[in-house]
């Protein structure tokens, strides 16, 4: 693949890619679409979080159920959903970042990104309290990864 500079003498144009379509077509959005476009704009990439082909491991929903383990009976379960977030987020590093650097830095930055959550979390549980604000925080994070 070649790589394409983004015109600036030309229109912007910004696109919103969400859930599925950032989980299973990656390859063709960076590969396809928006390299046509970089002909005709200027083109500004917006994703929100990962999804899959299966609804219950999508980032967002297992962003809710971490929240909502927090203050059930199975408290602690939310570390284990974090792992397999920043699993599936690293798997999908490795399998579609070609360059090092960027891979390195990124996992860095998905790892530090699950610290946080982790610790937020934790806290939650220690007060045993999940308001409306801190499920926005929790469920806000899948937009950071």
């Amino acid at each position: 693949m070649t790589l394409k500079s983004n015109p600036t003498d030309k229109p912007i144009l910004v696109l919103k890619f969400g859930g599925t379509s950032v989980g299973k077509f990656v390859q063709n959005i960076c590969s396809q679409i928006i390299p046509d476009l970089l002909n005709t704009h200027r083109v500004i990439v917006v994703c929100s979080a990962r999804s899959t082909d299966v609804k219950t491991k999508g980032t967002t929903t297992r962003l809710v159920k971490a929240a909502d383990t927090v203050l059930g009976e199975s408290a602690g379960s939310h570390q284990q959903i974090v792992r397999d977030i920043l699993d599936d987020h690293l798997e999908a590093t490795e399998m579609n970042i070609k360059d090092e650097d960027i891979k390195r830095e990124l996992s860095q930055s998905l790892t530090e990104v699950c610290r946080r959550l982790q610790v937020f979390l934790e806290a939650a549980e220690v007060i045993n309290e999940v308001s409306p604000k801190s499920k926005d925080v929790i469920v806000g994070t899948g937009e950071k990864l």
